[in-house]
């Protein structure tokens, strides 16, 4: 692990700009779900606080289906993880990874913000074991990719515009590598997020909601 903690940090010691802009976007996406919730009208705020006790309920008396689970996380991340690699690879892409990073940090903090203040701190302790276990991991490989395909597509957009850049085989300058390191630590989160969360947001949830 501490390999891969080593490997994953050099990454950064170059790209400190793109890692500082990268987290800029993903702050502000969590700042804005955050301020959304706030500011939620009554009508949608009673519409998902209904959704939130029927899942309450349902996850809390249904036994889990793992292997369907696993198909679905497996598939959100990959939704995640291809795009901005792809949008990495062409000189346009810039922009879109930011939106995505944006996007990224949104749906977190609107996540995190509406159980927690919707049940006036009650829903604390299940926004914690639904949200926190597998973004400790998710996050800092998102924001490794980002800044990874945030690079490359920088130096395609400067070498087709300003001819400043040098194209490069970014494979064999080390970041196959790394991806391999970020999909490495990314299937660990999905594991945590499939094996264990389920668990532990079926404990909360029959201890506090039912």
């Amino acid at each position: 692990m501490n390999y891969l903690l080593t490997k994953l940090n050099d990454t950064f010691k170059d790209k400190k700009a793109y890692f500082f802009i990268v987290l800029i976007m993903f702050c502000l996406g969590i700042s804005f779900g955050l301020y959304t919730v706030k500011y939620m009208s009554t009508s949608d705020r009673n519409d998902l606080t209904n959704y939130f006790f029927s899942f309450t309920n349902y996850i809390g008396n249904e036994p889990v289906n793992y292997g369907k689970l696993l198909f679905e996380v497996i598939k959100k991340n990959t939704l995640i993880i291809v795009p901005i690699f792809i949008l990495g690879l062409t000189f346009f892409g810039t922009p879109i990874i930011l939106v995505l990073d944006l996007l990224k940090g949104f749906t977190l903090g609107y996540t995190f913000s509406f159980m927690v203040t919707t049940f006036e701190g009650r829903g604390l302790g299940l926004a914690l074991v639904s949200v926190i276990p597998q973004n400790i991991i998710y996050i800092p490989c998102f924001i490794a990719l980002s800044v990874i395909s945030l690079s490359m597509s920088t130096e395609k957009f400067k070498e087709k515009y300003f001819k400043h850049g040098k194209i490069k085989d970014f494979f064999l300058a080390g970041v196959l590598n790394k991806l391999i390191i970020i999909i490495t630590l990314f299937s660990i989160g999905i594991l945590i997020e499939t094996y264990i969360s389920p668990s532990l947001i079926k404990f909360v949830a029959k201890k506090f909601y039912l």
